[in-house]
């Protein structure tokens, strides 16, 4: 019986490690200069978000542009000169978007 409760306590206490590593994706943007912008996907635990999906998508979601970020988690590119959203996708779970309006 010890054993059977001790079992379920190991277990629960896996299960909250587990939790604990779930992180999410952001993304962070900043204008360069003229139409340059450059972007950087981000997991909250530092791990840098390589080869993800990344669209620029219009108010109509029409994609104005697409591609991967790089190495660094980086993608450039010229900025359209309508309002826009860059949307990062690692999967399913983790989407991230931020609108042209709050990139500076």
């Amino acid at each position: 019986m010890k054993f059977a409760i001790g079992s379920a306590v190991a277990m629960f206490a896996v299960m909250l490690a587990g939790a604990a590593d779930a992180h999410s994706l952001r993304v962070q943007c900043k204008k360069l200069g003229g139409d340059n912008v450059v972007c950087r996907g981000l997991f909250t635990d530092g791990e840098v978000a390589r080869n993800m999906a990344v669209q620029l998508v219009d108010e109509n979601d029409k994609v104005l542009a697409s591609g991967r970020t790089d190495a660094q988690g980086t993608y450039a590119f010229k900025a359209p000169m309508d309002e826009y959203n860059v949307v990062v996708e690692a999967n399913k779970g983790h989407i991230v978007s931020m609108s042209s309006e709050d990139i500076w």
